[in-house]
Formats: C-alpha cells, structure tokens, sequence
C-alpha cells in the first residue's frame, strides 16, 4: 500500500516539475534582460533533470531537487518583497509568479515527502 502511494506521489513530482518548466518556458518569451533569460533557462533545466530524477527513480537525487524547489520558492519571494538585483526593482506578482509559487509549494510538499520517505526506507 504504501510502495503504491509512493509511486503516485512519485508520478505527481514528475507532472509538477513539467508543468513548472512549463510556466518557466513561457518567461523566455517576454522582454526581458539576457541574464534573466539564461537563468530561467537553467532553472528549467533543472526542473527537467528533476523529472528525470523521478522517472527514473534516483533517491540519491531526491534531497537536492527538495532543496531546488525550497530555494527557487525563497528567491521568488525575495525578488516579490525586495528589489530584484538584475531588474532594480521589485518584480510585480503577475498570474505566473503566482502560479510559480503554488507550484513551488506543491513540489516542496511532495519531494520533501518523497525525500523523506527513501530515507527512512534505506
């Protein structure tokens, strides 16, 4: 019972971090400083290497996506209640910065849980 909710949460990870890299791509289309570009370019790819961590079941890889997810979630804030070091000003809450930070939320519940749970199973 258990391996089976694991393998859902597992599924669920996977779908997360796609449509985040998702909501990430569609950032590249807009006007926006070339460093901002190249950083959500790596951070999608970091998203996509975290499905791929999932998919293929790396729990050696599980705490550093955790932490991605806890990370990405801080600097979304920071650059929301402070000014934003590339653009000089604080970034406004537009409908994919929140939806970013739902999601954020929802992959840090669900690789932590995940984390959590292939250390206990070691």
């Amino acid at each position: 019972m258990a391996s089976k909710f694991i393998d859902t949460l597992r599924w669920l990870a996977i779908l997360g971090s796609s449509i985040w890299a998702g909501i990430h791509m569609t950032l590249l289309g807009i006007r926006i400083p070339y460093i901002a570009k190249a950083f959500f370019g790596f951070v999608i790819a970091i998203a996509i290497v975290a499905s791929m961590i999932y998919v293929s079941e790396k729990k050696d890889f599980y705490l550093p996506v955790f932490v991605f997810y806890i990370l990405d979630t801080l600097l979304l804030l920071e650059s929301r209640i402070t000014i934003a070091p590339v653009f000089n000003r604080k970034l406004p809450w537009t409908p994919s910065a929140i939806d970013s930070i739902i999601l954020d939320i929802i992959m840090i519940v669900l690789s932590g849980v995940l984390y959590f749970a292939a250390k206990r199973s070691k």
